[in-house]
């Protein structure tokens, strides 16, 4: 009798057939839709084309291949992209267009992007003299797309290996941006957006990072808050505020800091000027912000250039497309060494910057007007106190007034000016100090061969192709009133006495010991770089003495005359004593070389064995006014 199942197994054997059915399909969908396919349908891509063209109004033609995957999410790319906008002209060429695909719509045979990519494209921006972009209609859809209600737009686009290319006709400028590998994401087209990546702006690989920007406010009229910063080799750049795009209202308003160590390096970077641009090294900015129209201002600011901050505040306006500063600054310390160090140097002889020509031209390629003010300041190895100073930059022209300046115990003033002229620069210096103390100042300066308090007034003006030729070319006067103070490294009232008893000894106490005087004077009229001594002498209880000759500016040395005599007999002759010198040599390193002939006349042994000499030159010189710390 034949054997019939139980209908409960029949019904198991069933659903186990079914549930592997359904296995099978269910495992091959998944692989199917995990696996990318090649589509020739032009239905997707006419539901992305519609859809750029709608949120973005550009037109979407793939010459390439177009691949869909549906999991782990759905997506889609095309190759060999180009878009354009509604005139045909190709904003974007070449690459792949990668998109993410939403659910809900796919599954109601709608195709929707919700990410948007580019890999490998290049991607034009032109600028026509008007100032008019084809990206300017992208703008507007994008405007027009935010007051929309519930208009939801791609919610990320993003950029990889992609070189951005930028021409404006009406500048003739061209700038190309390379790797740029970016992604914005902006989630519904709502709310905050935000940046981040990296690109190669002329060369130089910047990281960027922008957030908190609302694009919806502002198309509304409203502020928005922002947060961008912006990171390279060169350096750092933070701003955090809000912004605007109204004309009256501030269109920024936060802190913004900036720090570099190659403020010169960045400068020819970005192609921008600064007054005095060439003379700043590392720089670094803080403070709060404020920009309407061309202007930014700064307050609370705290400027560092390269050593201790500076505090103030300062404005920045841009007119005819000229930058110019204006500001007060004020720091406890400050060093100006390396503002002063071109004049500095150009006045050394031995300087190899003596014969470039001269030109104010970088220097003064945006206008500065700042007032400064330091408790201390230094220029090399000087040392100011209570420093109140403005400089002022335009065009052509370099203007530096010092109001108040203490200087070794004394107080000095002046202005000091250099301006284009058609035959080279020319250069003005004016000046006037007051109880200056010469030996600390020499000290400083490592010459200290005269001390004493000093009061000075100086009046050049000379013109040159290059500082030789200016200094060659200086006019004017210069005048040196020392009170009591004293010659170091020589003994001229020792060296007097030894004359009259032992003539060819006298020199021996040129080496050494001091010589105090009660007053001392320097009158130089200056022409064609050469000072000529018109009045110059000491005087003190013993001595008094009297100097003749030329001081060349552009050299810095002196050649000169020098006589010494008593005030009172000496010697057992009980006669008036004088000697005489020649005065010579580099300013701050003056020899005294003597008399041979006179020393040989007045020794009376010398005359019974040379008769009537002829005039000798000494083998060596001796060295005049040497630093105490040299004795």
């Amino acid at each position: 009798m034949r054997h019939t199942p139980p209908m409960r197994e029949r019904l198991s054997v069933k659903a186990r057939a079914i549930v592997g059915a359904v296995g099978i399909l269910v495992v091959a969908g998944l692989v199917l839709a995990v696996a990318p396919w090649t589509v020739s349908s032009d239905a997707l891509r006419a539901a992305v084309e519609r859809q750029l063209e709608h949120e973005l109004g550009l037109a979407f033609p793939v010459a390439g291949r177009t691949t869909v995957a549906f999991l782990p999410s759905p997506r889609v790319k095309f190759e060999d992209v180009r878009l354009a906008d509604a005139a045909g002209t190709p904003l974007v060429e070449g690459g792949a267009l990668r998109g993410q695909l939403a659910w809900g719509p796919l599954v109601l045979g709608r195709i929707r992007l919700t990410e948007v990519s580019l890999a490998q494209s290049r991607i034009v921006v032109p600028v026509d003299p008007q100032g008019r972009s084809p990206w300017d209609g992208t703008l507007a859809r994008l405007s027009d797309r935010l007051g929309e209600p519930g208009g939801a737009l791609v919610g990320a686009i993003g950029l990889l290996d992609t070189t951005i290319v930028y021409t404006d006709a009406g500048a003739s400028r061209r700038e190309v941006i390379h790797d740029a590998d970016l992604t914005l994401s902006w989630p519904n087209g709502r709310g905050p957006v935000s940046l981040s990546g990296s690109a190669a702006v002329r060369g130089e690989a910047i990281s960027i990072a922008l957030s908190q920007l609302d694009p919806s406010a502002l198309a509304a009229g409203a502020r928005s808050p922002m947060d961008l910063r912006l990171s390279g080799r060169l350096g750092r750049l933070a701003v955090s505020g809000s912004v605007a795009t109204g004309r009256d209202s501030p269109w920024l308003t936060g802190s913004v800091s900036f720090e570099t160590r190659a403020a010169r390096e960045v400068l020819a970077w970005t192609g921008a000027r600064l007054p005095l641009g060439p003379l700043v090294g590392p720089l670094s900015l803080e403070g709060e912000a404020s920009g309407v129209g061309r202007t930014l201002s700064f307050s609370a600011l705290r400027l560092g250039l390269g050593g201790a901050p500076l505090e103030g505040a300062i404005t920045a306006r841009l007119a005819d497309g000229r930058l110019g500063l204006s500001g007060t600054l004020a720091a406890t310390t400050t060093d100006l060494t390396r503002f002063a160090a071109p004049v500095i140097e150009a006045g050394d002889p031995a300087s190899p910057l003596r014969r470039v020509p001269l030109t104010l031209s970088q220097h003064t390629a945006a206008d500065l007007d700042l007032r400064l003010s330091a408790s201390e300041a230094r220029i090399g190895a000087v040392r100011l106190a209570e420093v109140a100073m403005s400089v002022l930059v335009n065009a052509g022209r370099i203007e530096t007034t010092v109001s108040r300046a203490g200087l070794a115990g004394g107080e000095i003033r002046g202005r000091f000016a250099l301006a284009d002229a058609p035959n080279g620069v020319e250069m003005r210096l004016e000046a006037e100090g007051t109880r200056v103390d010469l030996g600390a100042l020499g000290r400083s300066l490592g010459s200290a061969w005269i001390a004493g308090p000093a009061t000075s007034d100086i009046a050049l003006i000379g013109t040159g192709v290059d500082a030789d030729a200016l200094l060659a070319a200086l006019q004017g006067a210069i005048v040196v009133e020392v009170g009591a103070g004293e010659f170091a490294g020589v003994d001229l009232a020792e060296a007097l006495r030894r004359f009259e008893r032992q003539p060819l000894t006298a020199t021996r106490t040129l080496r050494s010991g001091r010589t105090p005087f009660s007053s001392a004077v320097a009158r130089l009229e200056v022409e064609d770089g050469v000072g000529r001594i018109v009045d110059a002498g000491f005087e003190s209880p013993q001595l008094s003495g009297m100097l003749e000759g030329t001081v060349s500016l552009a050299a810095r040395r002196i050649d000169a005359k020098a006589a010494v005599e008593s005030v009172t007999p000496v010697g057992d002759d009980n006669l008036i004593s004088a000697l005489t010198f020649a005065f010579r040599g580099p300013l701050t390193d003056v020899t005294l070389v003597p008399d041979a002939k006179a020393l040989i006349q007045r020794s009376g042994a010398a005359r019974l064995l040379l008769g009537t000499p002829e005039p000798v030159q000494p083998d060596a010189t001796i060295p005049a006014f040497a630093p105490a710390a040299q004795q």
